[in-house]
């Protein structure tokens, strides 16, 4: 039997994701929390005292102390910050977007190659229990149609909501289609940012699946879904209230309720959903990945963001 010694993980930037990265990660078996820093002292000091852990007192310091870091800060740091926690052979777990350009997340991707370090992208809905529930019966997509909603906030205003929120949608997208894409159409609007702050693309595929993606942050009434269709078979996620129906041409051992359509029986299917902590999923998978000396295929986040980025600019 294998005995790990604990794995000694810091945090850079508690704001909201990074003190959630830090609270996980200070009661997760087989890891140390060994500390955190920020550049709002007083915001560190705080979180430290909440967590019984240490703050540390520079960038430096703090990953001079870790085998691995969580790399919550602006996503306009990404880039650098997480070269230089590469460049000293630590493993990464960077939150989304991978960086603020494509070529900063090439980089990044080929210095973790050649540091022979584990370099993971947080995106979350990776781990959500329901899209692990879904993806299983998605086979050939031909149209998909997604939608998330958020109010206004604060946190991530500094960029487009395409970066922000459809950064998501897109990533996950790349898993179900591929990343050959014929055409994109954007509409958006900036209505209080300088930016998108709602927009609307549709994208089609060289493999012929269309995507019909919105998002937005001037919502009064939040969502985060994703409707597949496919020969013979309708899926709804909803990311948000952990939800998955299938509804598809029944065969003749159905397992799910029977309703009829016409002449034909329609199967409804609506999985069981694991009780799982999307975070917390998403740390141990970071975590094993390090114990077991597995790279990270991180292909479809770097798509995500350089489309982000194409959307983005054809908006303006």
């Amino acid at each position: 039997m294998r005995y790990y010694m604990p794995i000694n993980v810091s945090v850079i930037g508690v704001g909201h994701m990074g003190f959630l990265h830090a609270q996980k990660l200070s009661k997760m078996a087989g890891v140390k929390l060994v500390g955190i820093w920020d550049t709002d002292t007083e915001r560190m000091n705080k979180v430290a005292a909440e967590l019984g852990t240490k703050a540390f007192e520079s960038f430096d310091e703090i990953v001079g102390y870790s085998r691995a870091v969580v790399l919550a800060s602006p996503s306009s740091t990404h880039g650098k910050l997480g070269m230089h926690i590469i460049e000293r052979a630590r493993h990464l777990l960077i939150e989304k977007p991978i960086a603020a350009s494509v070529e900063e997340a090439e980089v990044l991707t080929e210095i973790a190659t050649e540091h022979k370090t584990v370099l993971m992208v947080g995106h979350i809905e990776n781990f959500n229990p329901a899209f692990l529930a879904a993806k299983k019966y998605i086979d050939k997509p031909i149209f998909i149609e997604t939608h998330r909603l958020t109010s206004f906030r604060e946190r991530g205003a500094d960029v487009s909501v395409v970066e922000d929120l459809m950064i998501h949608d897109l990533e996950i997208l790349a898993q179900l289609c591929g990343t050959n894409v014929d055409s994109i159409d954007v509409s958006e609007a900036s209505v209080l940012t300088d930016s998108s702050d709602i927009a609307n693309v549709r994208m089609k595929f060289e493999n012929e699946t269309v995507a019909n993606i919105t998002a937005s942050r001037l919502s009064l009434t939040p969502q985060r879904k994703m409707r597949v269709f496919q020969n013979n078979a309708y899926i709804s996620i909803d990311f948000a209230n952990k939800i998955v129906e299938i509804a598809k041409i029944a065969g003749e051992n159905p397992d799910g309720k029977i309703i009829q359509l016409g002449n034909t029986d329609i199967e409804v299917l609506r999985p069981k959903i694991a009780q799982t902590d999307q975070l917390e999923e998403e740390l141990k998978f970071f975590i094993n990945a390090i114990k077991k000396d597995t790279r990270i295929d991180n292909s479809s986040a770097v798509w995500a963001l350089r489309m982000s980025k194409y959307i983005t600019g054809k908006s303006k």
